[in-house]
């Protein structure tokens, strides 16, 4: 078969990595030929033509999916996340994991066949994420632009080095290329270990030398304790990476003191992929990768256009350009918000609110501080009126968001309520976003 020079070139740098009795994961470590033999005998339990989804939290399990199901020349399906309503939204052949999750698929645990080892190039992918109605959407990613992505990373930021660890997971886009494709070509070793908290981090610093590379994302960045709880990591990361969101200022320069290692942003999306990246040490402004277009559209949103979106694409973000090109984000056309780097459409949150029995109507806001949290404000109906009076407001609201979880994930649930007679509103009888927000200044 002839492969393209960018397919070859994954193909040497993934069979030098399997050929390979070094680690290529750590914590706890597995080398590149273990992974090659678990590869290639998973693959065998696959058909080609055959749709796998991959949801796995480890994320060597997850790479031993996905190499099988190239191999195997399966389709490899990444759901939105592991609630069980996600995973059913798709007509697969089975689930590819590790965990015990709650589905009725068949499931392929991916350590559990060795075989001969396997070097599959590069395959395409499929993903979901919240479009402008913030329903599930699907987003297919084809082998050209995902190596076209890797390819631009190792020209922008040079090899990685090291060890990488990370804050955030593989089975979106920015996870997939920063946690596990980048670092595979790259020669970087990838720690199966999600940190959860930054203490993790001087826990690692102190039983190891580094280098280290850490990718994150802002809401990590922004819970940064004080330097000194750092201090056995600090010097040791030679880069620091954030997407999912925007990096305030504060957490620019606490990332800064207490690393050592001023913070990288990326800008993007799983539609475009990598947009732009900035360092808020030099510039607040964003800089386009090599071979972005980034335009305006007639009302003043950003429209990006490359070979990793194919056709132009229209953000939602509304943007001000400097005369080299670069340009300042100005806030969301649309009702998409980041809660906690998680994308979620207000709509889709106050529609589920309203479809409960309790809930006549509700309205969902994005609450600004240190943490951002979702508020929810709910007019409620007579039924819900004398759930609440029974009840008690933290058991009637234990209810609720009980039944969210059917739909969305924990983290994005609102985390603050109010409840009143009637919304607010101003003299021209409209809902304020201000008056809104006003409830919860109380």
């Amino acid at each position: 078969m002839v492969y393209s020079q960018q397919q070859a070139r994954w193909i040497a740098a993934l069979t030098a990595r399997l050929d390979s009795a070094a680690p290529l994961f750590n914590s706890p470590v597995l080398s590149g030929q273990e992974i090659a033999r678990l590869a290639g005998g998973l693959s065998q339990q696959l058909a080609k033509g055959q749709c796998w989804l991959l949801w796995d939290t480890d994320v060597a399990g997850f790479f031993i999916g996905l190499l099988a199901c190239w191999q195997a020349e399966a389709s490899a399906i990444l759901p939105a996340n592991g609630q069980e309503q996600s995973l059913a939204m798709v007509q697969v052949d089975g689930i590819i994991s590790s965990q015990n999750i709650a589905s009725r698929q068949r499931r392929l645990n991916p350590f559990d066949h060795p075989g001969p080892g396997c070097y599959p190039p590069l395959g395409p992918i499929q993903l979901f994420t919240s479009g402008s109605t913030g329903e599930p959407k699907s987003v297919a990613k084809e082998a050209s632009q995902l190596l076209a992505e890797i390819q631009v990373l190792d020209q922008q930021f040079g090899p990685l080095e090291g060890e990488l660890l990370a804050t955030v997971s593989h089975q979106h886009i920015y996870g997939l290329l920063f946690r596990l494709l980048w670092p595979v070509f790259s020669g970087a070793v990838i720690s199966r270990q999600v940190l959860h908290y930054p203490e993790q981090l001087d826990a690692i610093g102190q039983r190891q030398s580094g280098p280290f590379v850490l990718v994150a994302s802002p809401a990590h960045l922004a819970r940064l304790p004080e330097p000194s709880m750092l201090a056995a990591i600090k010097g040791k990361l030679s880069a620091v990476f954030s997407s999912g969101g925007l990096l305030s200022a504060e957490g620019a320069a606490d990332c800064l003191q207490c690393f050592d290692v001023a913070p990288i942003e990326v800008f993007g999306s799983t539609e475009t992929g990598g947009v732009a990246w900035r360092c808020q040490q030099r510039s607040e402004q964003w800089q386009p990768f090599a071979g972005v277009d980034c335009s305006l559209d007639s009302e003043g949103v950003l429209v990006v256009h490359s070979i990793v979106s194919g056709a132009p694409v229209v953000m939602g973000d509304k943007v001000a350009f400097a005369d080299d090109g670069r340009f300042m984000l100005q806030g969301r056309r649309d009702r998409i918000v980041k809660v906690e780097q998680k994308r979620l459409s207000l709509d889709a949150m106050e529609n589920a609110l309203a479809r409960h029995c309790y809930v006549q109507s509700g309205k969902c806001l994005l609450l600004s501080g240190r943490r951002q949290q979702l508020g929810a404000v709910l007019l409620l109906s007579s039924k819900g009126e004398n759930a609440l009076a029974e009840l008690g407001k933290h058991r009637f609201v234990q209810q609720l968001r009980q039944s969210l979880l059917t739909e969305f994930e924990p983290v994005v649930l609102p985390r603050r309520w109010r409840i009143v007679a009637s919304f607010p509103v101003n003299s021209q009888g409209k809902l304020t976003q201000q008056a809104l927000s006003a409830l919860f200044e109380e």
